[in-house]
């Protein structure tokens, strides 16, 4: 079971969607079924309840948190659809620094777990939305990614080496363009 906050196009409809592992999903206490086949990258051949839809959904890269905020298309139409897991929320609360912006200092860990691949170098530069290391937890690996360019400044943690919740893992530079 995997719980997600949905948003579209800005709270006009917002809910808890629960995707199960039998091919059902429960939104706003309903029960569905469902079915899915992507036709290409972005487009997917989606059935609910015995009800097909064609929808083209492509990623928007302005979100703070990869892979939560989408441009989808269904029926000539288009949304802006957020969709968080209970982690994506972590992440996002977590890497916010103390002044709000979107510029932060610190990578800090949104969980326990276990540090399984580090993919930068002190004193890389690297761009917004490259991974810059991989953080396994509750037996799922999570890409922690640059939300602006940068430099890397300290790197605080070994691959193979746990990390507590809240620990500090790397230092960055931010480049102002």
């Amino acid at each position: 079971m995997k719980k997600y906050s949905v948003d579209i196009n800005n709270k006009v409809k917002e809910g808890e969607f629960i995707l199960n592992e039998n091919n059902t999903f429960v939104y706003n206490g309903v029960v569905n079924n469902f079915d899915y086949k992507y036709v290409s990258d972005n487009i997917l051949l989606l059935r609910i309840n015995n009800k097909n839809f064609m929808i083209k959904v492509e990623p928007d890269n302005d979100s703070e948190v990869s892979n939560t905020l989408f441009d989808v298309e269904l029926s000539g139409n288009s949304y802006k659809v957020s969709s968080k897991s209970e982690l994506d929320k972590l992440i996002e609360t977590f890497s916010k620094n103390r002044s709000g912006s979107k510029i932060k200092n610190d990578i800090l860990s949104p969980m326990p777990g276990g540090i399984v691949k580090i993919n930068v170098k002190e004193g890389q530069s690297v761009r917004k939305g490259e991974v810059l290391l991989v953080l396994e937890a509750m037996k799922m690996e999570n890409e922690i990614k640059a939300l602006a360019d940068c430099k890397i400044q300290k790197i605080m943690v070994e691959e193979k080496k746990s990390v507590e919740k809240g620990q500090l893992l790397m230092k960055l530079e931010p480049i102002i363009n």
